[in-house]
């Protein structure tokens, strides 16, 4: 019933349209003739004889035709079921051009002009409903199955060479025990020939036709689709007389390698390896060439394990001939082009054959790299030639004092010593790893060709794909950069991998060597931009050789650095916050505002940092000029004072000596606080000076014995602490004495104990000055100076300026959540001017008035022993003496002369702070005058 409803269809189908196509897109023939094709046990009649007719699906979905439909190819159905003695199907209706080609080959005339019955077609070869692509390794012509696809006629024995008696000389198995049929089915290579390599696919012709590919004018050319150094290789071992009747012209390959059967070359010379050693056995065979003896004898067990062991002797030496006497009379040298033609060739035009030619004595040749007669492998840890001894074989001409080195000028710290102390050399000789780069991996083996040499592989034009032979991700990095010239239409010089890396020296980026140098390696090119690194606390912190401080990579990258524009840069507005987190975990948008290479010197550009920077520079100036100046009249007016009444002080100081009264001046805990505001100025003064001023030695010094610039930032953080909690103690006091009536707000302006500036410091000062001009007296002083309510109004100011600017500096991050990011820069500014205001005046201006002045240098101990002789007392401060005396206050503060341990500790301590101070100082200086 099915039948006849197809058979409707089809009647249907086919009164629309004659037209075969129309046919097939319009009805499912596939599955249709599936109805009978597709059952195992159908059988047809063809020529008489019951035949399968079943085809499988399967097969026929997964070959190359399964887009087709049946009458694709059987274009006589024009209904089903389909008339019985279809024609065969004619392939040339899609492959014309083949068939054209196959009806004129031995193939195609046997079986169209002679009907021959075992003549192959098209299915022959490639199946009927199964035809694969011969990319597919189940295909009869996939290369490992075209030995077995032709042998179904050509091997031996079957019924087509029999019955046509046809000596086909074992053409199958010839070819499996050749080197081709070794190659194909021992080692798997599917590169090497099979029989429609020579013969051709389609195009097959009887080897007397002048058009085929094994006649004997062209069988050479076939050859040399593969073997293409052929000629240049026969020309150097093939002897003379085989060129007399035909010269220049080589006989064809078939001549002495039979086809079907090739083996690897032996040649058929009446000299046996046994030969050359029975004289080159001999340990004392020598002969003597330009007046010098040579050894030629011959470790046979050296040859038997070298890479040559299958070779023989006249292989190598191939001008030995059995007539002269002894038969290796007069032989040239080795020319191991015979078979390495390429590396030779290579070799001639690199430096080292360059040297050669010109007749260097020193120049490398095969036999100095490769050794002779015990060459060994490449792969063989013994050979010289083993990824791990080729630094060793390289040295014996270019370590120091070998003749590479001597005729380029190179000293010892280079080439070899570098190498060996690079992560290269590293891996390759302390850790073994034969994967690292070595010589040849860089400079190639043999083809070594000088840095200028555009074709070099160390070239600039080329370094970067060397290098990307094994750091290949790298590469593909550095040509999306800004850096490459890939990316970057430029004039300007383009830096590759050892411009930053280096040649031989080459360590790893993540050493601390290689960090601390990173800034001078982008200095070359970025200058300016380095110069305003060093500005900021990451330079600073670099110079003194901290390793964490962010380097130019940190932020810009390392291969993949681009514009900040370019969205996939790391300074990319989308991206700079993750790259600053890198460093600082909680940065915010405005803490990505910190201006990271800004300078002062730029009004234009960054015109608040440029104000900030004048007005501290200001500041700096006239404190220092004004009061250096006070100092300086007081230096000389103090030194013309001591030389005119020299006889009553010198009464004055025997007194003292003597055990004379003392009148306390300090309290025990204003000592304390005192004693606090040395320690943690001198800490902050010190280390903060090594990050202001690095490239002064004596202070670079002082950071790496404190711990680098980490160290030193933890003591300044304790001392800054120190500084908050003595300031804070001390308002605290102050606070304590209000409460106990002590004090009162008004006579913090009236008394004459106020550390608040009042009229009478104004007069006191101007009585100063013209006192140092020799214009009037001496005024007479009171509890407290002007100079000293300055030094007290100084720590407020500095704690106030100094501190808050520090706590920015402290927490960035904090500070930007409510200020802008380049709040920062400008903290920096003030903080390390303010602070080198401070240290330069306290360690000149308040040094000399408290300790270097004369008649108390070289130190007042007062502060730490909290006395005063009461002689000094009353020639330094004769106001408050008198008040005392006329208060009747006096004998309260009367007191017994410091122990002798307590004199000495003060001096001690005095001294050690002193000292430093004058240094620190002494640093400054030369830093601002001699470096900066």
């Amino acid at each position: 019933m099915k039948q006849i409803y197809l058979f409707i269809l089809l009647i249907f189908c086919f009164s629309i349209s004659n037209n075969s196509v129309l046919f097939a897109q319009d009805v499912d023939e596939v599955e249709s003739c599936m109805e009978c094709h597709g059952e195992e046990d159908n059988t047809g009649e063809i020529d008489g004889e019951e035949v399968s007719i079943f085809i499988d699906l399967n097969d026929y979905q997964n070959s190359v035709h399964e887009s087709l439909s049946c009458i694709d190819c059987h274009d006589e159905i024009e209904e089903l079921p389909h008339q019985e003695g279809l024609s065969k199907v004619d392939c040339s209706n899609c492959h014309d051009d083949v068939l054209e080609i196959f009806s004129a080959s031995v193939h195609g005339i046997a079986a169209l002009q002679r009907e021959d019955k075992f003549a192959p077609t098209c299915a022959s070869c490639h199946g009927k409903h199964n035809i694969l692509p011969p990319s597919d390794p189940s295909s009869k012509t996939y290369i490992m199955n075209i030995p077995a696809t032709c042998g179904t006629c050509h091997k031996e024995g079957t019924e087509m060479t029999e019955t046509h008696e046809i000596d086909q000389h074992n053409v199958v198995s010839n070819y499996s025990m050749s080197i081709h049929g070794e190659g194909l089915f021992r080692r798997g290579l599917i590169v090497t020939a099979v029989c429609t390599s020579c013969h051709g696919s389609h195009n097959i012709l009887h080897h007397a036709n002048p058009q085929s590919s094994i006649n004997k004018d062209n069988v050479t050319t076939t050859c040399m689709t593969c073997h293409a150094q052929i000629e240049v290789v026969h020309e150097k071992i093939i002897e003379g007389q085989l060129w007399e009747k035909e010269p220049h012209k080589i006989p064809i390959c078939v001549d002495c390698h039979s086809p079907h059967k090739i083996q690897r070359v032996q040649y058929d010379i009446e000299i046996a390896d046994g030969t050359c050693l029975t004289c080159h056995s001999d340990q004392n065979l020598k002969m003597e060439k330009d007046g010098e003896e040579i050894a030629l004898f011959i470790d046979k067990g050296h040859v038997d394990n070298s890479v040559h062991a299958n070779v023989s002797c006249v292989k190598c030496h191939y001008d030995v001939h059995p007539e002269n006497d002894p038969v290796c009379k007069d032989i040239k040298p080795v020319d191991c082009s015979v078979c390495h033609a390429k590396q030779v060739s290579d070799h001639q035009t690199s430096i080292h054959g360059a040297f050669e030619a010109l007749g260097d004595p020193n120049a490398p040749t095969c036999l100095f790299c490769h050794g002779t007669h015990d060459m060994l492998p490449k792969d063989n840890p013994q050979s010289v030639t083993f990824p791990k001894n080729v630094p060793k074989l390289c040295s014996q001409c270019h370590a120091h004092g070998q003749p590479a080195a001597i005729r380029e000028a190179i000293t010892e710290d280079q080439i070899v010593s570098n190498y060996s102390m690079s992560v290269h050399g590293k891996g390759l000789i302390e850790s073994g790893l034969v994967v690292t780069a070595m010589c040849t991996n860089c400079h190639n083996a043999h083809n070594i060709l000088a840095p200028k040499d555009e074709n070099s592989s160390v070239n600039e034009k080329n370094i970067g794909k060397t290098c990307g032979k094994c750091h290949f991700g790298i590469l593909e990095e550095f040509d999306k950069s800004i850096h490459s010239p890939v990316f970057s239409d430029t004039d300007q010089p383009l830096p590759s991998c050892k411009d930053c890396h280096h040649s031989h020296t080459i360590s790893r980026v993540d050493q601390d060597d290689f960090r601390t140098e990173l800034f001078k390696t982008c200095g070359r090119c970025h200058e300016s931009l380095t110069e305003s690194y060093f500005e900021t606390y990451h330079g600073k912190a670099s110079k003194l050789g901290d390793t964490v401080a962010a380097k130019c990579n940190d932020c810009h990258g390392s291969h993949n650095i681009l514009p900040n524009y370019n969205p996939l840069s790391t300074l990319h507005r989308n991206n700079i916050i993750e790259t600053c987190r890198a460093c600082h975990p909680h940065s915010n948008r405005q803490f990505t505002g910190y201006l990271t290479h800004a300078t002062h010197y730029d009004k234009d550009k960054y015109p608040i940092l440029f104000y900030s920077f004048i007005f501290m520079t200001c500041l700096l100036i006239g404190t220092l000029t004004f009061f250096g100046l006070h100092t300086l009249l007081w230096l000389i007016r103090s030194l013309i004072y001591h030389y005119q009444h020299k006889a009553r002080l010198k009464e004055r100081e025997t007194l003292q000596h003597q055990g004379g009264k003392f009148i306390r001046r300090f309290r025990y805990s204003q000592r304390i606080l005192h004693l606090m505001v040395i320690v943690s100025f001198l800490s902050l003064a010190l280390t903060g000076m090594t990050l202001k001023f690095p490239d002064v030695g004596f202070l670079n010094f002082v950071s790496k014995i404190l711990g680098g610039p980490v160290g030193t930032g933890f003591i300044h953080r304790i001392s800054a602490i120190i500084t908050f909690a003595y300031f804070g103690i001390h308002l605290f006091l102050v606070f304590n004495m209000w409460r106990k009536r002590e004090i009162t707000i008004k006579g913090l302006f009236t008394e004459e104990y106020t550390m608040l500036p009042t009229r009478r410091d104004l007069i006191e000062l101007k009585q100063n000055v013209l006192w140092f001009l020799g214009l009037g007296k001496r005024p007479k002083i009171g509890r407290w100076t002007y100079w000293e309510k300055f030094d007290y109004f100084a720590v407020f100011w500095g704690v106030l300026i100094i501190g808050s600017t520090g706590l920015i500096l402290w927490f960035p991050e904090f500070t930007t959540l409510f200020l802008p990011g380049w709040i920062i820069n400008v903290a920096t500014i003030i903080h390390s001017d303010e602070a080198l205001l401070a240290a330069g005046f306290i360690f000149t201006i308040h040094f000399f008035n408290t300790h270097f002045r004369p008649g108390i240098f070289p130190m007042d101990p007062v502060i730490f022993t909290g006395r005063v002789p009461l002689e000094e007392f009353k020639s330094e401060r004769p106001r408050e003496y008198q008040q005392l005396l006329e208060s009747g206050k006096l004998d309260d503060y009367i007191v017994e002369a410091p122990s002798r341990l307590i004199s000495w500790l003060a001096v001690l301590f005095g001294m050690i702070f002193l000292f430093t101070g004058l240094v620190i100082v002494a640093a400054i200086i030369y830093g601002m005058v001699v470096i900066y």
